[in-house]
């Protein structure tokens, strides 16, 4: 039987008008597509295919109103930027907004505690115990006030004080103390004061061999720390719950210079939070930089933490890892004293009054 050899009806190109070729069949709707052969057009199309609906609004850019495309995808949202990033000078416009997917808006944290998943328990009920008040105080001293691993501290009371409380009822004291310490004290809020800076930086520490990035701002007038967030990974979700909890607790820290390093997610949660970034924030890239505006002062306050935190070979838990953060930044800003602030504490410095005490343990005690 002879070869017979149909005829088939091919459509022209919609943008050239040059007759096209068969190239395969489209896989969502199986119908034949076609190619222009033109290397000035290349133009791909399947004829009775229905339009595709788009997934995200169109948006124009609000700075010289030209239409914008995603740039990258947000773990709650997506970025947009303007298409003429790539135009000459005279009409170029590389500008950047963030927006949140469609019917949902952005997740903004107002508390460190959000990072976790936990509720805060009840003030300690000294008299329903099973150990003295005393105990109780001195394996706190041990656990948070000189950052030491449960199993230890549990073997110092038994060698020093003879009781012996197993390492798991050290633990649940501590966590359970700071997350009160959380909630009876709160973060520290700073008044207002001239040529403020707000260091910003990120770390990581390690929680059953998986990786936590832990986000931290710190104020150069008072020395304090004033937010900090635990995520799984850096993103700009992330870095906005920071600043954000820094301004909650804070509000004269809005109109201050916020330094980072040269991570996008900064500036970019900055500006969904309204900040002036071309006025108030500096991005400390390398040594040859503003040796005045740097990180150098939350760099060395890593090391503190880190120190502290190699004892306990990593943590198994995330509020394990959280409550140790957290018990050392309330260290820092009402318990300890500082150098920097000729042997006064920020809260302090800050004016903000506590009780009286000849002792920072025993203060420690009166907020749980």
């Amino acid at each position: 039987m002879p070869y017979l050899k149909l005829n088939v009806l091919r459509p022209y190109c919609p943008e050239c008008s040059s007759p096209v070729y068969c190239f395969g069949l489209d896989k969502e709707t199986k119908l034949q597509k076609f190619r222009c052969p033109n290397p000035s057009c290349r133009r791909q199309f399947v004829p009775g295919k229905p339009p595709r609906q788009k997934k995200y609004p169109s948006f124009n850019c609000p700075k010289c109103g030209s239409p914008m495309s995603i740039f990258k995808h947000l773990s709650d949202g997506y970025r947009l930027r303007c298409n003429k990033h790539n135009s000459p000078k005279p009409d170029r416009c590389s500008h950047k907004i963030n927006i949140p997917l469609p019917g949902k808006e952005f997740k903004i944290a107002k508390d460190p505690i959000e990072s976790i998943k936990v509720n805060i328990p009840l003030n300690f009920t000294w008299g329903k115990m099973s150990y003295s008040k005393e105990t109780v105080s001195l394996g706190l001293y041990f656990s948070v006030f000189m950052a030491i691993p449960a199993k230890q501290v549990s073997q110092l009371l038994n060698d020093i004080f003879k009781v012996s409380p197993s390492h798991d009822t050290i633990t649940r004291w501590s966590h359970k103390g700071i997350l009160s310490l959380h909630q009876n004290l709160g973060p520290l809020p700073i008044p207002y004061s001239k040529n403020k800076k707000l260091f910003t930086d990120e770390t990581q520490f390690k929680q059953r061999g998986q990786k936590r990035w832990l986000w931290l701002t710190k104020d150069s007038k008072f020395d304090s720390l004033q937010s900090w967030y635990l995520s799984p990974k850096r993103s700009t979700e992330y870095a906005r719950s920071t600043f954000n909890i820094a301004f909650s607790n804070s509000p004269a820290l809005k109109n201050s210079k916020i330094i980072t390093d040269g991570l996008w997610s900064y500036p970019s949660a900055l500006e969904d939070l309204g900040f002036d970034l071309k006025k108030n924030h500096y991005r400390y890239i390398g040594l040859f930089d503003d040796p005045m505006n740097n990180n150098n002062r939350l760099e060395r306050h890593w090391s503190t933490l880190k120190v502290k935190a190699r004892p306990f070979r990593g943590f198994k838990s995330e509020r394990g890892l959280f409550c140790f953060i957290t018990g050392q930044i309330y260290l820092h800003n009402y318990f300890q004293p500082n150098q920097r602030l000729n042997g006064l504490t920020p809260a302090d410095t800050a004016g903000v009054k506590l009780p009286y005490c000849h002792s920072k343990w025993k203060l420690f005690t009166m907020f749980l």
